[in-house]
């Protein structure tokens, strides 16, 4: 379009600036047309399409129809405006061209446009339309310089008119923009307490983050709980993005290659991650536009003032306005889609990794290998996936920087390229080793949780063994191992690091050292902003080489356990499963095997429908291994497995009972609907009901991790009622029995097995692998195994008594079996407590350990900042300060000294050389580096392995230290996550936080110095602004602190239930809850993820605030230099500083928040040691001598003793009541009484784990020793004590060394202890006693035996060191908890002799039910519910009618 006003203008070109017209401060019109009307315009076109298409086929979710009408009403009003500048132009009313009519015609087809996308968006998206805002903001302004240069170019009728059309086109847009901005919240047809306000937030409440308004008030006046945070977008849930992440998995198949799960998870988030590019490109435009703006602006102060218009004034701080209030909202948007997609990847990934582990086959692999999948390498992807827009967006930067100064220096641009391409080829060799140094890390990482997990989940047991000691120092040598790694991890990226601010910080000296030519002050200037843009990029990008190269390395862990074998399911299910609770009639399943196994390494015909089959066999003859294959868990060799059921699960108990952190009733019901009826059945046929009289809160109690509050026959009943409970046709159990005395073992077996018991009503199929043989009378079917895994024989028992074979060698008669109880079992029933009494008790909650004080979550900890500072040291922490000092002068000073050299190279006489100058700028600069370069080696070497191995060991010295009664009401995932996420914080964030803080502050206290040189007047503002600076951090912190606190918090739920699955995974595949559990795991990561979401985008909100204060001093110091005249080299100086001093002010705060956030681990810390305290106490002040105890006498005066569980009303549960029992020097006692009755309680009140109350506290002696007085860790080591279940070094230690944790014996020894045991050839077999062994290389019964063989051999080895030679002379004390409870009866013969013979000398305390190891002892001690109600020789008291005693052994068949 042609004005009449502007004819001898240029306002027909491209431009861009008008000429001959408007004072010549104006786009031409052709240029406007064009940028501001046709290309928005058809952008608008093309992705309005697409986008309508999507919403088509949405379902309508909002109402609002009059909020609809009066928008669609505006649009049609703001079209036909359009219609009437079309008409207008089309009637050749004005001088117009084919240009103006396609700019008319696609605004108006823009705006029809618009009217269908605000239909379909307003009723089927719950927030207002991004696309439409985005359009309406950007072409409001484009509007706006349009409606100006109409205005100023009309001047005859026609041109008015069509100028005032346009101008109410603009009043009716913005008009538009308002209604399309209003939130639809009210409207959307949900539940708003589901759904988090993001989700109903337009592009305005986004892009400035309005939709945490709510959120910080509530941080500031309050402290946070994880109910009142936003609930998390739905779009960011795990279970929606796994199904994608699980379908693409599904069809591309992981097959080996490095970067399929890459491209995977790329194409699962492909939406997601195009999201941030067009923000980050707009923010590339952006930061060039500094340069450019600085160059125009010093060039104007150096010419005359009569050059320097008042429209150029105001055009320049115009421009600062655009560019700095535009750098910060596109950082914001950026910034904003970059962390979802994040976030979106850690809930894809996490949920992958614990969907792979419930596919996963069952081996004797590290457990604990999954859980540091899921939290410290999704940890490190996330944080090497931060910089990933900024590869590529860096590299369109440098190339763009390359450019600018090769057309303002010209070949001297070459000279900086040389440079990055020695740092390049630097760094690339670098590279080589960085991944196989982070995979060793990682590594090291896995190594110590694990084991810290293992130790966390076992304390009991090791404190009983006396191992805390070599276990501490095994998990010392793991955590100086892992620091060592990531030590030669942290080197190398420190050299990548150096390589990285090379090109930043001594480019500049040697391109300007290159260029030697004349260097006004614009060109000096602008060249240094062109290097800092090209510089700064290269910074960045080799800085995130290293995060990026450990992501992919994570990545590629991960890829690898996702590749690993599944578990295949080989057995044939000959019935339809149905998910329905109907029985199979007696017609439908007769003559059809429940269970048959053919062509195997054995042969099993079958076992009936409704029967009870019993497999028998010495230790490691494959019962465990038989229960597993009928589970389909064991790996498939050849043969047939076929399961005959009408219920899609099988009733599964597993040998070691797998228990979940929560109540009885929890366990027992699991995933299962609550049924009264059956919950009650269940109950009394276990007999729990009598366990819940003496238990705190019954049913309601907490078994605490791996059910440490119960006792070994409690767990096991626990186990057997979860599988009773089940609604299942076959149940599956593996030695069941182990941990029961023989009453309660003889009435559950009666109740659950008997003719009147609760499976044989149920009609189901049950196979029952055990060695309490004495029950086989009521066997259907019997199978024995041998020592080779084969059947040696199998039939009736009637039948394979007239064997003369295996069965018949057991010595069982068809009588063995116990009818005496039958009446008493009868009237069992009645002493069911009811439902109402059961569901009396409420449930407490337990406060985590680490739980801060709200005063601290709100204000902060001050002093985590001390124990920071000492665990590093006083002169570390000096040198820290000193070289933050040295690189905040050295960094900026360089600045100042351009200045002098700019205004050297003006002036009529140099006072000084080039190279003076230019050498002086050079060292300068490498002073920088290499002070930069000394801060990094104090904190990523130094003070990384110093205060990482001080707080471990502290942390790991309250562990071991501990009280059991700590142990019983703590989660075991809460301290395992102290020991996973919160040192994980204080290896990286926190010394990285540390020294960001150091490294921002001062250099922008530099800064600051050379941004007021160019106007003193700026430095007034400088006081406004720290309080300004100070108020967004006060505010901001609360806020943060408390997140990242429920960040750390809500993660240790998830790992507890990742550990939780990883132990029982055969129970949940056989209970076939495994859906439900990921379903839980789920519920728990998307919980996880909303405090450290919430905590991203707050952080996100405080870079764009501080952004904006930027922008403020940007245009503020325009203002003044266009205003008062500055110095053209002052004001170039502090322009290219303040380049950089918006990400120096805005790390200040940030940085220091981060430090705040995660000095919350070190907070943490010291809460975990203040409420675990320690058991040790004051008074204990005696260590006894090498020989004691030498004569093994045993006093116990009335005492009592609880585990510190308090009822709300009665006070402390007492565990132990009353005890008066004295056992002489040389005497073998045992303990005896049903499961509960305080047998194990009273082993561990020998040993100092239990503590007696404080109405007895010196009640307990040892060869007339107070116990009281005694060291407990040496107490333990004096003692020599065998716990229930045994206690293995890591994975990977040898025989050796697990034999003989303490390092004191000789290879002879130990193999004179295993050939005393029977382990010697299952030893050799497998390399020797140097060869590496796990746990799950023996049998539950050869674990129990290398526990004898440990306890032997340091019985030895004491004697030895004592001078008492090794034939058995010496005294002492041997503690045995149901060290034969998993083995046969040979095998028990056999333990029995060795400790006979090796412990003949010593004082023997054993609890044990089995009744025949019993009979051998000088004395029996009957316990019930904590008390001593009969003590006696057993065979007298066998002899004698009325006993408690002689009814055991009756119940026992004998």
């Amino acid at each position: 379009m042609l004005f009449s006003a502007c004819v001898d203008a240029n306002d027909q070109s491209l431009g861009p600036g008008v000429q001959g017209c408007r004072g010549d401060f104006d786009f031409t019109v052709r240029f406007e047309q064009l940028f501001f009307s046709i290309t928005p315009s058809a952008i608008l076109i093309i992705a309005s399409i697409w986008q309508i298409a999507l919403l088509a086929r949405r379902p309508t979710i909002v109402g609002a129809p009059l909020l609809r009408l009066t928008k669609l009403g505006a649009l049609a009003a703001y079209a036909s405006l359009e219609l009437s500048l079309l008409l207008s132009v089309a009637l050749r009313s004005l001088d117009v061209n084919d240009v103006d009519l396609v700019s008319c015609l696609l605004r108006l087809a823009a705006a029809l446009c618009m009217i269908a996308l605000s239909y379909f968006d307003h009723s089927r998206s719950p927030r207002p339309s991004i696309f439409l805002g985005a359009y309406l903001s950007l072409t409001l302004l484009f509007d706006i310089a349009q409606v100006r240069t109409y205005w100023l170019a009309s001047s005859t009728r026609p041109e008015m008119a069509f100028t005032a059309i346009f101008t109410a086109s603009l009043a009716m847009k913005v008009v538009i923009l308002l209604l399309e901005a209003q939130r639809k919240a009210k409207w959307v047809a949900w539940d708003s307490k589901d759904h988090s306000p993001e989700e109903t937030s337009g592009i305005y409440s986004l892009g400035v983050y309005f939709w945490l308004n709510r959120l910080f008030l509530e941080g500031y006046h309050k402290v946070l709980e994880i109910p009142d945070l936003y609930p998390l977008d739905k779009n960011m849930a795990a279970d929606h993005l796994s199904k994608r992440f699980t379908q693409h998995i599904n069809n591309a198949r992981l097959k080996g290659n490095k970067l399929d799960l890459i491209k995977i998870l790329a194409r699962t988030l492909a939406v997601p991650l195009i999201l941030p590019i067009p923000a980050r490109l707009a923010l590339i435009g952006f930061n060039f536009c500094q340069p450019l703006f600085i160059n125009s602006l010093v060039t104007k102060l150096s010419e005359p003032e009569s050059s320097f218009t008042p429209n150029l004034r105001n055009g320049f701080i115009g421009a600062s306005i655009a560019i700095y209030t535009s750098i910060a909202i596109s950082t914001a948007l950026y910034l904003y889609f970059h962390q979802r997609t994040l976030y979106m990847s850690r809930g894809c990934l996490a949920t992958a990794i614990y969907t792979k582990t419930t596919q996963a086959r069952v081996s004797g692999e590290d457990e604990n290998a999954a859980l540091t999948l899921m939290s410290v390498d999704v940890e490190r992807i996330m944080l090497g996936f931060r910089s990933l827009h900024e590869l590529w967006a860096n590299l369109i930067e440098v190339a763009l920087a390359s450019w600018l100064l090769y057309e303002l220096l010209g070949a001297a641009f070459v000279a900086p390229i040389v440079v990055v391409l020695i740092c390049a080829a630097g760094l690339s060799f670098t590279m080589r080793f960085m991944g196989e140094a982070q995979k060793s890390w990682m590594v090291g990482v896995q190594k110590r949780v694990g084991l810290t997990s293992t130790v966390i989940a076992n304390m009991k047991n090791i404190k009983i063994s006396g191992l805390t000691q070599p276990i501490a120092r095994f998990v010392e040598n793991l955590r100086v191992d892992e620091l060592q790694a990531g030590s030669s991890f942290r080197k190398l990226s420190l050299v990548s690091a150096t390589f990285a601010f090379v090109p930043l910080l001594l480019s500049p000296a040697v391109t300007l050292g290159v260029a030697q030519q004349n260097l006004n002050a614009a060109r000096i200037y602008t060249s240094v902003s062109y290097l800092l843009l090209m510089g700064a990029p290269l910074n960045n990008i080799f800085q995130s080489l290293p995060s990026i190269v450990a992501a992919v390395t994570c990545l590629r862990r991960i890829q690898t356990f996702l590749e690993s074998e599944t578990r295949e399911d080989f057995r044939i299910w000959s019935i339809e499963s149905r998910s329905d609770h109907e029985k199979l009639s007696t017609d439908q399943h007769s003559g059809l095997p429940a269970v048959s196994i053919k062509n195997g390494a054995f042969g099993w015909e079958m076992a009936r429908w409704g029967t009870l089959t019993m497999v028998v066999g010495p230790i490691a003859s494959g019962k465990s291994s038989l229960c597993k294959t009928l589970l389909g868990e064991i790996p498939y060799s050849k043969g047939m497995v076929t399961m005959t059921t009408q219920l899609p699960r099988v009733g599964y108990c597993d040998q070691t009972p797998f228990l979940s952190n929560g109540s009885i009733r929890d366990n027992i019901v699991g995933y299962s609907p609550f049924d009264a009826e059956r919950y009650a059945e269940v109950i009394d046929a276990t007999m729990l009901n009598v366990d819940f009289e003496t238990l705190p809160q019954a049913d309601k109690t907490n078994v605490g991790s791996n059910g440490i509050t119960l006792s070994g026959g409690q767990k096991q009943r626990l186990s057997l009622a979860r599988c009773l409970y089940l609604q299942s046709d076959l149940v599956i159990m593996d030695d069941i029995f182990s941990g029961l005395d023989a009453d309660t073992e003889d009435q559950v077996f009666q109740r659950v097995f008997g003719i009147n018991g609760i499976l044989k009503r149920r009609q189901a199929t049950v196979i029952l692998c055990t060695h309490s043989v004495r029950h086989l009378p009521a066997a259907r079917h019997v199978i024995a195994l041998g020592l080779d895994g084969t059947v040696v024989e199998q039939g009736t028992f009637n039948n394979l008594l007239t064997n003369r074979s295996y069965v018949h060698s057991l010595g069982v008669n068809s009588s063995s079996a116990s009818h005496a109880t039958s009446e008493k079992i009868e009237s069992g029933n009645n002493t069911i407590p009811s439902q109402p009494d059961l569901l009396r008790n409420i449930s407490v909650t337990l406060s985590p350990v680490t739980e801060v004080d709200n005063r601290s979550r709100l204000e902060g900890d001050r002093a985590a900042y001390v124990v920071y500072l000492k665990s590093m040291g006083a002169w570390l922490a000096a040198s820290l300060l000193f070289c933050g000092v040295c690189f905040g002068f050295f960094n900026n000073f360089p600045t100042i000294w351009l200045k002098y050299w700019s205004d050297d190279t003006v002036a009529a006489s140099h006072s000084h050389s080039f190279g003076y100058y230019a050498g002086i700028y050079g060292l300068l600069q490498c002073c920088s580096l290499l002070s930069l370069l000394a801060l990094g080696i104090l904190l990523y070497i130094m003070v990384i392995n110093r205060s990482g191995l001080s707080l471990h060991h502290g942390a790991l010295r309250t562990l071991m230290h501990a009280p059991l009664r700590f142990f019983t009401a703590t989660d075991q995932g809460i301290i395992t996550n102290l020991f996973s996420q919160d040192l994980n914080l204080i290896d990286n964030e926190l010394p990285s936080a540390l020294l960001n803080t150091i490294y921002t502050t001062f250099v922008a206290i530099g800064q600051a110095a050379v941004i007021a040189s160019s106007s003193p007047y700026l430095a007034i503002s400088y006081p406004f602004l720290m309080c300004v600076l100070y108020g967004i951090q006060k505010f901001y912190l609360r806020t943060s602190r408390q997140l990242r606190l429920l960040d750390l918090e809500a993660k240790s739920p998830l790992y507890t239930h990742f550990l939780d699955t990883a132990k029982g995974i055969v129970t949940l595949r056989a209970f076939g809850f495994v859906e439900e559990d990921r379903a839980k795991n789920t519920y728990l990561l998307d919980t996880s993820q909303r405090p450290a979401y919430l905590l991203a985008m707050i952080q996100q909100w405080l870079s764009l605030v501080l952004n904006f204060v930027i922008a403020f001093i940007g245009v503020l110091l325009t203002t003044l230099a266009v205003r008062l005249r500055s110095s053209s080299g002052f004001t170039g100086a502090s322009l290219v500083t303040l380049m950089a001093f918006g990400e120096m002010l805005s790390g200040i705060v940030t940085f220091y928040t981060l430090l705040e956030t995660s000095l919350g681990a070190i907070s943490r810390l010291k809460a975990f040691d203040k409420a675990a305290q320690t058991e040790d106490r004051d008074v204990e002040d005696i260590l006894p001598s090498e020989e004691w105890p030498q004569r093994g006498e045993i006093t116990l005066r009335g005492v009592s003793a609880t585990y510190g569980i308090e009822e709300p009303t009665k006070g402390p549960n007492l565990a132990l009541k009353n005890i008066q029992l004295q056992i002489h020097p040389g005497e073998k006692v045992a303990i005896c009484g049903r499961t509960g009755s305080g047998k194990s309680s009273l082993i561990a009140l020998l040993l100092k784990l239990l503590d007696p109350i404080d109405d007895t506290p010196d009640s307990v002696f040892i060869d007339n020793t107070s116990l009281r007085r005694l060291s407990r860790s040496m107490l333990r080591q004096r003692i020599i004590a065998i716990p229930q279940d045994v206690v293995f070094l890591p994975d990977g230690s040898t025989f050796q060394e697990n034999l003989d944790p303490f390092n004191v014996s000789t290879a002879t020894d130990a193999e004179a202890v295993l050939e005393a045991v029977g382990l010697w050839a299952f030893v050799r077999d497998r390399g020797g006693l140097k060869a590496g062994m796990t746990s799950s290389t023996l049998s539950q019964g050869q674990r129990q035996l290398f526990s004898l063989a440990r306890a032997v051999l340091r019985r030895r080895i004491r004697a030895r060191s004592l001078g008492f030679g090794g034939g058995g002379s010496d005294g002492g004390i041997l503690l045995l908890d149901e060290v034969s409870s998993s083995v046969d009866r040979e095998t028990e013969k056999t333990m029995q002799e060795v400790i006979r013979t090796e412990f003949r000398e010593y004082t023997v305390v054993a609890v044990s039910h089995r009744l025949d190891m019993v009979i051998d002892y000088d004395r029996v001690v009957v316990m019930e519910k904590g008390e001593v109600v009969e003590v006696g020789n057993p065979a007298q008291l066998v002899r004698e009618a009325g006993t408690r005693f002689g009814e055991l052994w009756s119940l026992g068949g004998k």
